[in-house]
């Protein structure tokens, strides 16, 4: 744990945890004080819950302390505002595929992408906003997609989010880098069997009356902008 006086030097920091059994990255974060350590705490709250009820981070951190060894913890960047902090550890989650990270970074959909990709992703239209239809954005990555095997999978869970708010809401645009990759129909909503803070929903791809509407064209500006920092978003209302 750091000092007091640690802690007013190092302000918002970035960090790794670290699998001591090969050296692989496993989770990617950012906080101030003592958040680097917590998550092994947190691991030991759960102490008696099964390992299916177990999110993927916490399950490494007990396979871990099982095998009598103990997280290593990596401070990547400290002395950092909060923003510059977002930033960092987008760009580190993007550099460590496979990560047990929930969520894709802050600005993932300006993540790691190819010269040629930018180039044809930023002379893509952007979608009109149908008045008659409602929808959640939602962003990942392709290491999200990579980790969870499909788009489907990457898109469905577990996001941090209102329950009954969702609920209302049956279209869901995946969107990576920007681009609204797919749109799917939403058949239920509920809590994410991970943890009590996020849900998940079960859907299918929608027809394509609607999915038109969306597929491979750019998102509008005022859900790209700097300070969209979450990965689910409701549309914008006039």
């Amino acid at each position: 744990m750091f000092t007091s006086n640690v802690i007013d030097e190092i302000g918002n920091y970035v960090y790794r945890l670290i699998d001591p059994r090969d050296f692989q990255t496993f989770y990617v974060g950012r906080g101030v004080g003592n958040r680097v350590f917590q998550h092994a705490k947190e691991e030991l709250k759960h102490f008696e819950d099964d390992e299916d009820s177990l999110s993927m981070k916490l399950e490494q951190i007990r396979d871990i302390r099982l095998s009598g060894k103990e997280v290593i913890c990596v401070i990547h960047r400290y002395g950092l505002t909060r923003e510059q902090a977002m930033e960092v550890e987008s760009a580190l989650i993007d550099c460590y595929p496979g990560l047990t990270n929930l969520v894709s970074g802050f600005g993932s959909d300006r993540g790691v992408i190819t010269a040629d990709d930018l180039q044809n992703t930023l002379e893509r239209p952007v979608y009109e906003e149908p008045d008659d239809l409602d929808y959640v954005i939602i962003k990942t990555t392709r290491n999200v997609v990579s980790s969870n095997g499909n788009l489907y999978e990457a898109t469905r869970r577990a996001w941090r989010a209102n329950l009954e708010r969702a609920k209302k809401v049956n279209i869901v645009l995946s969107v990576i880098g920007g681009i609204v990759r797919e749109v799917y129909e939403v058949s239920e909503w509920y809590r994410s069997p991970e943890s009590d803070t996020r849900i998940e929903f079960h859907g299918k791809v929608a027809n394509d009356n609607v999915a038109n509407l969306f597929r491979g064209k750019m998102i509008p500006e005022c859900y790209r902008k700097q300070g969209m920092s979450s990965p689910f978003l409701y549309k914008k209302t006039n």
